[in-house]
């Protein structure tokens, strides 16, 4: 068995980690631990007591440093597995969700792994899902093709947060997270993906690793609007220039645009488009601050 190390950065979901966690435990490999990254504003009581029972299983952390990013690589420095799994707070993993992430690890070239999510516990029997794209980003405009609850394996070109593992070696080479990446941290992971990529590795989509994704409305999630679309539009900027041909701006500029007025027309709110806006802006001088 493959020694692996599972890190689930938390906040303000205490409650939801503990059920999380008693998912984890009885499918842990007897040399893997769990490291917990706590961001929360409370410790939860229930959280401690299942820490304190699982000592040498589980490694709590408290840090006080705000930020998704910057959570997974703190696990990250500290965990001791050749692969390393990262979930959510809020998920409920399958029984044998730990062995399927690390059987695809068997193929050498392969530096990542997404696992299938089925979404609020609600299971898609729309069976013209079969042979869809998956995984895949849109190379003209940076759009992001998910269908992560398809039942098919697939060489992908990014992942998910909430259920994605990837070999401790390919990690380094990319250097972890970019903490730059900031609010929900969208697309941190996608980004973590193309560099895996270029470092000359494969990333696999296999079904078989699978969850459920309650998406519980606190952790990183944005408070109100105006927070979640700042941050769309600084993370989506920073995605574009850091990965992309500046001869794809002006495609990148008018498709950002429309995502926003069509966004804005759905929820009857003109201001999401000066807020976007003013996130772009943001994520241009974010990544000319590098």
């Amino acid at each position: 068995m493959i020694k692996t190390s599972i890190i689930i950065p938390t906040y303000n979901r205490g409650q939801l980690l503990c059920n999380t966690l008693r998912n984890l435990i009885g499918q842990l490999p007897t040399d893997g631990e769990i490291i917990v990254v706590d961001q929360s504003d409370e410790v939860c009581s229930e959280l401690m007591e299942i820490v304190k029972n699982h000592s040498t299983q589980i490694h709590y952390y408290k840090i006080f440093a705000k930020g998704l990013p910057h959570a997974r690589n703190y696990g990250l420095k500290l965990a001791i597995g050749e692969v390393i799994i990262f979930c959510d707070d809020d998920v409920i993993p399958s029984c044998n969700f730990i062995e399927n992430h690390l059987q695809n690890y068997q193929e050498k070239d392969v530096g990542g792994v997404g696992g299938r999510i089925i979404l609020n516990g609600k299971q898609s029997h729309d069976n013209s899902n079969h042979n869809k794209v998956i995984g895949k980003v849109r190379w003209w405009d940076t759009h992001l093709i998910d269908n992560f609850d398809a039942t098919e394996r697939a060489y992908i070109d990014h992942v998910q947060g909430c259920n994605m593992s990837f070999s401790k070696e390919a990690l380094i080479k990319a250097r972890g997270f970019d903490e730059q990446y900031r609010g929900s941290a969208r697309l941190e992971e996608t980004d973590l993906c193309l560099r895996i990529r270029r470092a000359g590795y494969k990333i696999v989509f296999d079904p078989k690793a699978e969850l459920v994704h309650l998406k519980d409305t606190k952790g990183c999630c944005a408070e109100n609007y105006k927070q979640w679309f700042y941050w769309y539009g600084h993370n989506n900027m920073l995605f574009f220039l850091k990965n992309f041909s500046r001869y794809l701006l002006p495609m990148f500029t008018v498709s950002s645009f429309i995502r926003l007025l069509l966004s804005a027309c759905k929820r009857l709110n003109p201001l999401i488009v000066v807020w976007g806006i003013s996130g772009y802006r943001a994520g241009l001088v974010t990544y000319k601050s590098k």
